[in-house]
């Protein structure tokens, strides 16, 4: 298994979607069983000793995300304060200082939630990280199995998964949706396409004439994944975490 010594947490978006709510709290604060949204990603990297270092990146509401770091009080963690909206790729293009651009960066969206089956999802990631073999390994689930997700505006997922291999058709119901956690290349970064970008740049600039994806890969995941897009989603999930 590839040992991954750093991750880096999306923590930096405004979260519109679950608005009045994030009018006044970032949404990985927001609270799933009194506890908040990323202090369950932040339990599960804990428990994986070769991660040395956790980033977390702020912007909206900044201020928040840095206070509630600083009450964890877990020295692994980084914080990376934006002064811009920057997206996720700009992110880390900004952040690069804090990371080793010579080693794979385990990233996680800082709104998602999962539980463990019989295996950690990250470690099934490093497990299947092949730096040879692409720049991006993706963690997908079947998106029938994606609990309160909806589809994209065809109904489907984000990809087809076929013997590891990711394809992208346009208008097309796919079987697979990203469920945002992921290991990249950080040398991908040295090249930005501008200073404000989101990671799925990479996704899109990568689709070959087939659909393939070259140098992008993809594993399907193990947990059970919650998507927390709606206020009314947050009982939803609680009700059945």
């Amino acid at each position: 298994m590839t040992k991954i010594s750093q991750a880096f947490i999306f923590a930096a978006g405004r979260g519109e979607r679950m608005r009045p709510l994030t009018d006044s709290i970032p949404k990985p604060l927001v609270k799933i069983k009194n506890k908040s949204i990323i202090d369950y990603s932040i339990e599960k990297l804990d428990k994986i000793s070769d991660i040395k270092k956790i980033i977390i990146n702020g912007f909206y509401l900044a201020e928040q995300i840095e206070e509630h770091i600083k009450k964890l009080n877990n020295s692994k963690i980084i914080f990376s304060h934006e002064v811009e909206k920057i997206e996720t790729g700009g992110g880390l293009v900004f952040a690069s200082d804090k990371i080793n651009l010579n080693e794979p960066l385990l990233t996680i969206n800082g709104d998602i939630l999962w539980q463990e089956n019989s295996i950690s999802d990250i470690e099934l990631l490093c497990k299947n990280w092949k730096s040879q073999e692409c720049d991006i390994l993706l963690g997908l689930i079947k998106k029938d199995d994606y609990f309160g997700y909806e589809g994209n505006s065809f109904g489907g997922g984000d990809f087809n998964l076929i013997s590891g291999n990711l394809y992208k058709f346009p208008e097309t119901a796919m079987t697979h949706a990203f469920v945002g956690l992921q290991i990249i290349n950080p040398k991908i970064l040295k090249n930005p396409p501008k200073k404000c970008f989101s990671m799925s740049h990479f996704y899109r600039s990568a689709v070959g004439e087939s659909g393939l994806l070259h140098r992008i890969k993809g594993i399907e995941l193990k947990g059970k994944y919650f998507h927390i897009g709606t206020v009314d989603a947050i009982k939803n999930t609680e009700d059945n975490l």
